[in-house]
């Protein structure tokens, strides 16, 4: 058996995906106050293949389990037995990092995402290195919200805006925010 270097191993980045309304909600009653189908593809197609963090009322408010992702779920009153394939249960967010982390390793990945709600992205901001963020064109009463990113700590590398059509009765921009490094 021969051993691999610290430096075969890719270092493996914490990322969030969220798609939240101009005032920062994300959720209203346990689901989403829309319906973007080119957003569903974009999260979709980032995540596929990867480990991906959320909380129990996240997991909860999905018909299944994601396909194609090892789905690690944060709750302290889940079973950790028998939840369903690919689907881990982590008691904290630090074990759900732990995890992810090895998963992603494991996957060949070099990003680990962060799927919510509320509660878990704000946890898991401080060791966020990308947030991918689904700017929604509106404002919307909800119970659950994104955090405000401190855009001095944060610089916007990407946009991609998409307007009203035939499937998306309001207009959203992806946006793509990188930590900015500590000195």
């Amino acid at each position: 058996m021969s051993e691999q270097s610290n430096q075969d191993v890719p270092e493996i980045e914490i990322a969030q995906i969220v798609a939240c309304a101009e005032n920062g909600v994300i959720g209203v009653d346990g689901d989403l106050p829309w319906s973007l189908p080119d957003d569903l593809k974009h999260f979709m197609r980032s995540t596929k293949g990867h480990a991906i963090i959320m909380g129990r009322k996240t997991f909860e408010s999905l018909p299944k389990a994601l396909d194609g992702r090892t789905n690690i779920v944060v709750s302290r009153s889940m079973a950790k037995e028998g939840v369903g394939e690919n689907v881990l249960v982590a008691r904290s967010l630090d074990e759900a990092i732990a995890m992810g982390l090895h998963e992603s390793a494991r996957l060949g990945r070099t990003t680990l995402w962060v799927a919510g709600g509320g509660e878990i992205y704000r946890e898991s901001l401080e060791w966020t290195y990308r947030v991918v963020r689904t700017r929604v064109h509106m404002e919307v009463e909800g119970d659950t919200r994104y955090p405000e990113l401190d855009e001095g700590a944060w610089s916007l590398v990407s946009s991609e805006a998409h307007g009203v059509d035939e499937r998306h009765e309001v207009g959203f921009t992806i946006e793509t925010w990188i930590r900015d490094s500590v000195e």
